[in-house]
C-alpha cells in the first residue's frame, strides 16, 4: 500500500485495498475564466421531400483564438406523419472546417441561455443557426463550409408507411458526444463548426420532428 500525501497537512489517500475505502473525488467543470458555458435548444420538422444531406442545425466558432468545446448534443427524433414508403434514414453529425459564412436562407437563431449570470453575454462567440421550425425540404443553404469526410455521429430511424395506432411513438435519441474517461474532447478553432443533416430524400409525404439539445464551453486555452 502507497501512501499520498497532498499540499494541505494531514491531507492523505491511500491507493490499494485498504479496507475498500473510496477517495472522495470533486469534479470541476471546464475552467472558462471571462467567457463562458452555454446551452441552446431547437426543435425543427423534417418535411415532404426533405433532400438528401439537407442542413438542419449548425454551430460555428468565429473568434480568431478563443477554442470551443462541444460538451453535450443530445437528438430526439419522432416520425409525427405517415411516409409515402417506409424508409431507413438517419440524421448526421458533421464537423466541418473553412466554414467561413453561416447559412443565410431557410433560418432561424436560436435563443442561448447561459449557465452563470457572471459569464459573457450568450452565445459568446459562437454562430448558431436552425432550419425554420415548420421545416424546409432544401434545409439551410448559403454558408461556406467543408465537410469532414466521416462523420461524428449517426442517428439512425427506420420510417414507416404509417403511424401505431395501438401504441405511442417512441422517439429515437442520440447523446453524440460520449468523452469520458479521459478521452479527448471535440475542440473547434476559428470556422470549424458541427452541422447536422438528413441523410437520404424523403418522400412525396413525410413528416417528423427534431429536438436538439446542445451545450458548450468557450475558453482561452485547453
Amino acid at each position: 500500500m502507497a501512501v499520498l500525501e497532498g499540499g494541505v497537512s494531514a491531507s492523505l489517500a491511500s491507493v490499494g485495498v485498504e479496507s475498500f475505502v473510496p477517495l472522495h473525488v470533486r469534479q470541476t467543470p471546464i475552467p472558462a475564466g471571462a467567457l463562458g458555458h452555454y446551452r441552446v435548444n431547437h426543435r425543427c420538422a423534417l418535411i415532404a421531400t426533405q433532400a438528401a444531406n439537407s442542413r438542419l442545425f449548425e454551430f460555428r466558432n468565429t473568434h480568431a483564438t478563443n477554442l470551443i468545446i462541444p460538451t453535450r448534443c443530445v437528438l430526439k427524433w419522432i416520425q409525427t406523419a405517415a411516409h409515402t414508403a417506409a424508409i431507413e434514414d438517419s440524421l448526421d453529425i458533421f464537423k466541418v472546417t473553412g466554414f467561413s459564412v453561416s447559412d443565410t436562407v431557410n433560418t432561424v437563431t436560436p435563443t442561448v441561455s447561459r449557465k452563470r449570470t457572471s459569464m459573457a453575454a450568450a452565445p459568446g462567440n459562437a454562430e448558431i443557426r436552425g432550419v425554420t421550425v415548420a421545416g424546409a425540404a432544401a434545409g439551410m443553404t448559403g454558408g461556406t463550409l467543408t465537410k469532414d469526410g466521416g462523420t461524428l455521429a449517426q442517428l439512425p430511424q427506420w420510417l414507416l408507411l404509417a403511424l401505431p395506432t395501438a401504441s405511442t411513438v417512441i422517439a429515437a435519441m442520440l447523446d453524440a458526444f460520449d468523452d469520458v474517461n479521459g478521452t479527448h474532447p471535440l475542440v473547434l478553432v476559428q470556422n470549424e463548426g458541427i452541422i447536422i443533416e438528413n441523410r437520404v430524400l424523403l418522400g412525396a409525404a413525410a413528416g417528423s420532428s427534431l429536438y436538439i439539445d446542445f451545450s458548450w464551453a468557450e475558453v482561452t486555452a485547453f
